[in-house]
């Protein structure tokens, strides 16, 4: 049997965990929406699912009467696909009126495209995957939205990207008053119930045991990351046991702690400031592994490039969080082994 995971970023696996709730609120939401803009952002730390989810939302949309639903990736050609893909998808009156439109630009065809949907009470609902870089592109494409939006034009817009790259946003005054206009979705981690169901139906379907007793703790060794998920359970299963086992478990764990360092933790790592970094440092060579929020603050003003305000970016990224109020951790799993493996790199 094919293994069922795929731990590559970006990738689709049969097994990932899907949010029916928040789908349903996004859902709802589009429902709602009358003769008007909205814009949401979709975050979170590369591998929390943002890409599935997204997948999930626009494939969800394409059965709901009254919408014409489009997947962007950040490279596109927007306009240009944004018009193929309502045409297609067009009824065949629609379509009659949009072959004898007159436009002299990529951009007045998009307005009047939408307009004419609008005409015939269809709305327009747009994904995109990706959404890291304020490109010129994307900034045309949501002042075309809001414009639209506040002409009596129905389209929601639903954005995925990295949390830690929105100041690249903000540093572009036109972008920054559009997202500040937006909703933030922060994807939250998965429920490790969930996973340790998820990860029993998908090897008794095979044939498989998990044994109890290590279920939960197999569970817990995601610590709700979904990248962790898929990488685990593609170790597990490429494993071939019939019977996994404690002793199963903790064979493949160097192979799992290392994959999930080299793939996505060093990448995050990058992508942070220094004094994000400095604050991961202090927080990584603490003798507990859940320390005050207090002394930490203490600790980064002690440093001459950190800030506290390096600590919520942290916390909004999902690698730290409050396990309890007042008290700060890495919520990423085995995040402080990381850090303290690759301090060198992390400095």
């Amino acid at each position: 049997m094919i293994n069922p995971f795929n731990p590559g970023f970006g990738n689709i696996s049969p097994s990932c965990i899907k949010r029916p709730a928040m789908q349903q609120k996004l859902l709802d939401q589009a429902d709602q929406l009358q003769q008007g803009f909205c814009s949401i952002f979709i975050d979170g730390p590369r591998g929390c699912g943002k890409t599935v989810f997204l997948n999930d939302l626009g494939d969800a949309m394409l059965d709901r009467d009254g919408w014409i639903t489009v997947d962007l990736e950040l490279d596109d050609d927007f306009l240009s696909t944004l018009a193929g893909a309502i045409y297609y998808q067009a009824s065949a009156a629609i379509t009659k009126e949009l072959d004898v439109l007159d436009y002299d630009t990529p951009s007045e065809m998009f307005v009047q495209y939408v307009e004419t949907l609008t005409k015939y009470q269809q709305r327009l609902f747009i994904t995109v995957d990706e959404a890291n870089q304020p490109t010129e592109a994307l900034l045309t494409l949501l002042q075309l939205c809001q414009q639209l939006g506040n002409r009596g034009n129905s389209i929601m817009v639903v954005l995925a990207g990295i949390t830690s790259r929105m100041p690249q946003f903000l540093g572009d005054d036109n972008f920054a008053a559009l997202v500040q206009k937006s909703r933030r979705l922060t994807l939250p981690m998965l429920d490790l119930d969930t996973v340790a169901k998820q990860y029993q139906q998908i090897f008794t379907k095979a044939h498989r045991v998990i044994e109890p007793e290590v279920l939960p703790n197999i569970a817990a060794a995601t610590g709700g990351y979904a990248y962790a998920f898929q990488i685990l359970g593609s170790l597990l299963w490429e494993s071939g046991a019939k019977k996994i086992n404690p002793a199963a478990f903790k064979k493949i764990m160097p192979d799992y702690q290392q994959q999930l360092f080299s793939n996505a933790y060093l990448p995050i790592v990058d992508e942070l400031t220094t004094g994000d970094r400095e604050v991961i440092e202090i927080l990584a060579h603490e003798i507990t592994s859940v320390v005050d929020e207090s002394f930490l603050k203490e600790q980064i003003d002690d440093t001459s490039t950190a800030a506290p305000v390096c600590l919520q970016h942290l916390i909004e990224n999902q690698i730290v969080s409050h396990p309890q109020p007042g008290q700060v951790a890495f919520a990423l799993p085995y995040f402080r082994e990381f850090a303290i493996k690759n301090e060198a790199r992390i400095a």
